[in-house]
């Protein structure tokens, strides 16, 4: 049989129907009826229940992970980003990508883990000793859809290293919402689950190709981390947090909102052996403000640790995600994907690029490694990528999983 994959969208306001037509779509592109794994993103608008039946209806008891995101992502190009306006921001319509699988060849087995905000570590050794307890064969990388608004996620890949102790590739992002900061969800077969991680585990015979791209600059002098506990920062060198970021922003701005984080973060400086590979920082957003003026953050900053604030720029992000999909393509050689899994930053869609997004946020990728490949992704509220073989959360990136024979 090989390896059949398809990709179905829908923009059904009805939630059961949006995930039933996804799914019966994706199965037509696929060529088959029936599906070994099925993969779901959604925006939140939808009942998430109901789009769940709705998908499953089609696809069975087949095992299903995925999360929800403020956009989805597929060959079509992006659907249901939120978007500034004068009066605001302006919530995109609802949408559903739905990628099903069948294969002979490739293994994928789902793990869920509960309770991230009290405590991830926890989480994280609680999905490794069930890797472990399967002991896959030819594991090639473990897919992660965590919930963005609870998740320490240095903490929860401490509690999964703990546990596994063998090399292990992660990737996948943080489940977002419409920029409401209210509820993320992750989808784990018949559940909808919230302050959760839903992980599947790839492996078998393929291979996978991983790229991580952003696409900002470096802005005034660089500072240390001098005061923090967990994810949160309260000053840098010995400053209010906050007033580092304002240095850049309107004077009368009183507190952090979305728009700061579609155009700038903190660089956190990478150890020079990474940098070849990647850039010279790797990139931080605050989630939100607390009320004494401090900022949290979805993985934790060491103190000590040198930052820099950086700024995006549209042509920068264009170029390096173009950039990182020929690297891709380089090494596929002529070897065509069975499949794309993307994960982008949920202020790289509409919020930054507006009716553009498509030509300079996914275009740029797709045409280079090809059109015709099953593609899914999300707007997330983070990524997770390695950087030689170094497993790293990321803000304000995009990442690719290009799985090949």
């Amino acid at each position: 049989m090989g390896t059949k994959v398809g990709v179905g969208e829908s923009k059904k306001t009805d939630s059961f129907e949006a995930g039933a037509e996804a799914a019966r779509i994706a199965l037509n592109r696929a060529g088959i009826e029936n599906c070994d794994f099925v993969f779901l993103h959604a925006t939140a608008g939808y009942n998430q229940p109901e789009l769940l039946m709705g998908v499953r209806s089609v696809t069975g008891d087949a095992p299903l992970s995925g999360c929800s995101g403020e956009g989805i992502i597929t060959q079509a190009g992006p659907e249901g980003e939120v978007i500034f306006t004068q009066a605001g921001t302006k919530k995109g319509i609802d949408a559903a990508g739905v990628m099903v699988v069948a294969s002979d060849e490739i293994k994928f087995v789902n793990y869920a883990g509960r309770e991230l905000k009290n405590d991830s570590e926890k989480a994280g050794k609680e999905i490794g000793k069930k890797i472990v307890n399967d002991n896959i064969e030819k594991p090639l990388v473990l897919m992660m859809y965590l919930d963005g608004l609870t998740v320490n996620v240095r903490e929860f890949f401490h509690g999964i290293d703990a546990v596994v102790q063998k090399p292990l590739l992660f990737c996948g992002g943080l489940a977002a919402d419409d920029f409401t900061y209210g509820n993320t969800y992750q989808y784990h077969n018949d559940h909808v689950l919230s302050d959760a991680a839903s992980c599947v585990l790839i492996s078998g015979n393929a291979e996978i190709e991983l790229g991580v791209s952003h696409g900002c600059y470096p802005i005034g002098l660089e500072k240390t981390v001098t005061r923090r506990k967990s994810n949160t920062v309260y000053e840098i060198n010995h400053e209010p947090v906050w007033s580092f970021f304002k240095q850049y922003l309107d004077p009368d701005l009183k507190e952090f909102n979305n728009e700061i984080n579609t155009f700038i973060g903190l660089g956190e400086k990478l150890p020079e052996d990474l940098t070849t590979e990647y850039d010279k920082y790797i990139i931080r957003a605050p989630v939100s403000q607390n009320p004494d003026g401090s900022l949290n953050f979805a993985t934790e900053i060491d103190g000590g640790t040198n930052v820099q604030l950086i700024r995006r720029d549209a042509d920068k992000i264009s170029m390096n995600a173009k950039k990182v999909a020929e690297r891709i393509k380089a090494r596929l050689g002529n070897k065509k994907p069975f499949a794309v899994l993307h994960i982008d930053c949920s202020a790289r869609g509409k919020m930054f690029f507006g009716n553009d997004v498509k030509i300079k946020g996914i275009n740029v990728m797709q045409d280079v490694l090809g059109k015709d490949i099953p593609w899914l992704g999300f707007y997330s509220y983070g990524e997770i990528s390695p950087i030689k073989d170094k497993n790293y959360f990321h803000n304000q990136t995009a990442v690719l999983c290009v799985i090949h024979k």
